[in-house]
């Protein structure tokens, strides 16, 4: 039936044993009937090519790209002399509305090859070995369990009797708390291994795992995994990795990547367009499919299938649409429509984040639709929730954000100007998890160098999509938040400490602290951290409770004047009957905070704070008389007794760099600038300028190598 339904339109096409019919990677165009022979289809790993299945006569073969989008996911070579039948996209998808009862059987023998090819390629890494005959024996005998949305895999407690492959789809693992509550220990995606510590130690489950979105597994019973495991060491030491993985991921971290994005767009406009253009930003790094509707109704050539209720005779192949679509793209970027219909249901329960992009002042109606739309993934504590603040494109700067932000519980707010592709391109990468984080340490004057850092990243086409600082470094983020750029990002920076020092009787502190808070709120004010272009945090210590204090929400002004407030040289800040002071007491270099959140992939963090502190210029002995030490500074011009100021500086940075070093280990930081500014006093605020074209010129070398190796950035550097 197939073959004679393409008989004027196909093309016959004949291979020899060993010809390759289409390449892992290649664009997919057309489909494939095998008339006679065999066919292999093989991928490459990490050790080498793997067969992971064989089609033959009969069969079709290179359906699933075409219809559900991404490239090639294998190579396909003739075994023997081959004929096949080549047929071109649209003559395929036109026969398959044509005959519905035989796409649907095409769709099952579809996914079964998929989740096989999947299957075999897991126990190729795991197993560290290209065997055909030992893949293909454990890929035979695998059972498949598919879960919908919310359905237990097991419960804690519950007897160990199989480990699992996560094919497609999510899961997390819940464990109860000493009062019997759920506590989220983890979330697995796809290519992870789920159940397998009970068959190891040989107890009951200890923990429950429960779908996020509708997922498939592959299932390996006691014996055979146990069978596999003796039989390749390689295999033990992977399950044993994941394991360790997965103990220590800290617990609050939601899944790394958005595999599964849910965009709604309420704001007026274009959606499809702006959604396609989030899409092509995502495809940088790695593919991704653009799932809307009207999309999803054409590719399958049915009128609202994708509406279909669940009774409907569609909805077997549009489940098996949306699953081939996420097990053959890295990404899959839903498309609400703009009611709550049945797509726009579907789409929010299988997301892994909600992004919804709203007007700056939403009238009644579209507030109901976004209340509505985050109500239906409230109790989906899984799910991130991100608010997109689309504004018209001569807006000169957010307002009244946190109004927004206090109606529905968001975990991240993002600004957007109408018609800026940079905006949009930064909204892509936070909301799929692709973001590139900026975190800046304090070390006083020396954080100027952090200005011609930035110029050097902008110069080799590195985003920065979250900012983040400490003490000084904390002032020029916020610059950076702003939104400014170039000379007036370095004059503002420059203001912020013009005339800083207004000494006083240092019964509090050295200084009064009234020039460097005029300074910060003359400009920041009346801004909002929820209004500042980029997403910003900053960090101070928290005296009373001895904690870092982070600042995500709220006041820009008390927030950095916090972050800056010296121990002894700058008064401390009155906050909710707390006493903040600078962030540098805890942690110099606040990368953890920007570690665990889901948006940011990428850590870039510049360290100017120096190695070494003040050294003892002569040996005044164990006491210090001040009238001395003045006098000594007038006769020579300087002394050789150290300052208050930068022993209290100094002081204050010696705990934390320590701490900083150690906790830098664990490789988090993707790039790590640690900046050697000799000669650069910390408290020499009149030489902004020059120590910013220091930092330029110390950190460009390896930016550049570092940018090299990046292959996202090739096309915006």
């Amino acid at each position: 039936m197939f073959v004679d339904s393409f008989a004027s339109s196909a093309r016959s096409v004949t291979l020899a044993d060993g010809d390759v019919l289409v390449e892992q990677g290649d664009a997919a165009d057309n489909v494939y009937f095998i008339k006679s022979g065999t066919v292999a289809a093989s991928k490459a790993t990490p050790q080498g090519e793997v067969i992971v299945g064989t089609v033959e006569a009969g069969q079709v073969i290179g359906e699933v790209t075409v219809v559900a989008g991404g490239l090639r996911t294998a190579t396909l070579r003739a075994v023997g002399p081959v004929e096949v039948l080549e047929v071109d996209r649209a003559s395929f998808e036109a026969w398959l509305n044509d005959n519905p009862e035989m796409a649907d059987s095409v769709s099952d023998e579809a996914r079964e090859r998929v989740d096989r090819t999947n299957v075999a390629t897991m126990v190729a890494d795991l197993m560290g070995s290209t065997d055909q005959a030992l893949v293909q024996q454990v890929v035979d005998r695998v059972e498949w369990r598919r879960l919908e949305a919310g359905e237990v895999l097991f419960r804690e407690g519950d007897f160990a009797d199989a480990a699992y492959f996560v094919v497609g789809g999510r899961l997390m693992v819940l464990a109860e708390d000493d009062n019997g509550d759920e506590q989220l220990i983890a979330e697995l995606g796809r290519g992870e291994v789920v159940g397998e510590l009970g068959l190891l130690d040989r107890a009951p489950r200890s923990a429950t795992v429960r779908a996020v979105r509708d997922t498939t597994l592959a299932s390996f019973s006691t014996s055979m995994f146990e069978e596999l495991v003796a039989t390749s060491p390689a295999m033990m030491l992977n399950v044993t990795r994941g394991i360790l993985t997965r103990l220590r991921r800290p617990t609050a971290r939601r899944f790394d990547r958005a595999a599964s994005l849910t965009v709604a767009v309420t704001a007026r406009g274009d959606a499809d367009a702006l959604v396609a253009e989030i899409v092509a930003e995502i495809a940088r790094f790695g593919t991704a499919k653009h799932l809307s509707s009207d999309r999803v109704d054409r590719v399958l050539n049915r009128t609202a299938i994708s509406q279909a209720a669940t009774d409907n005779v569609g909805v077997p192949r549009l489940a098996e649409f949306m699953h081939e679509a996420d097990v053959g793209n890295d990404h899959v970027v839903l498309q609400t429509d703009r009611e709550m219909s049945a797509w726009t249901r579907r789409a929010l329960r299988q997301a892994d984040r909600v992004v919804v992009v709203c007007s700056p002042y939403p009238d009644s109606a579209e507030l109901a639709l976004i209340s509505e739309i985050f109500g239906t993934v409230e109790d989906a504590g899984h799910v991130a929730r991100m608010l997109a603040v689309l504004h018209p494109a001569s807006t000169e700067r957010p307002r009244h954000t946190a109004s927004l932000t206090s109606r529905w519980d968001v975990d991240d707010v993002v600004h957007v100007r109408t018609g800026s592709s940079a905006d949009l391109a930064r909204l892509a990468r936070l909301a799929s998890g692709h973001g590139y984080g900026l975190v800046l340490s304090g070390g006083g004057a020396r954080g100027f160098a952090h200005l011609g850092v930035l110029r050097a990243l902008q110069e080799h086409g590195i985003p920065v999509d979250q900012v983040a600082g400490c003490s000084m470094g904390t002032v020029v983020a916020a610059a950076i938040a702003l939104g400014h750029e170039g000379d007036r990002l370095m004059e503002l920076a420059e203001e912020q400490f013009d005339h800083l020092l207004d000494y006083t009787l240092p019964i509090v502190s050295l200084v009064k602290g009234a020039r460097i808070t005029r300074n910060i709120e003359g400009t920041f004010g009346s801004w909002d951290i929820e209004d500042l272009w980029l997403p910003f945090y900053c960090v101070s210590t928290n005296l009373t409770k001895s904690r870092l204090e982070v600042h995500r929400r709220g006041s820009t002004a008390l927030a950095i004047r916090a972050s800056v407030a010296i121990p002894g040289i700058l008064p401390p800040v009155p906050y909710e009957g707390d006493l903040l002071v600078d962030g540098g007491v805890l942690n110099n270099l606040p990368f953890e905070v920007m570690r665990d959140n889901s948006t940011i992939e990428t850590i870039v963090a510049v360290d100017v704070a120096p190695d070494q502190g003040p050294r003892a210029r002569a040996d005044y002995g164990m006491s210090v008389s001040g009238f001395q030490a003045l006098a000594a500074s007038l006769r020579r011009g300087k002394s050789d007794y150290p300052s208050v100021s930068s022993v209290l500086l100094r002081s204050m940075l010696t705990g934390a760099v320590r701490n900083q070093k150690a906790s830098m280990q664990d490789g988090s930081i993707d790039l790590l600038l640690t900046l050697h500014l000799p000669g650069v006093g910390l408290l020499e605020f009149d030489r902004s300028r020059e120590v910013a074209d220091a930092g330029y010129e110390a950190s460009t070398p390896t930016i550049r190598q570092w940018a090299e190796t990046r292959p996202e950035l090739s096309v915006t550097a």
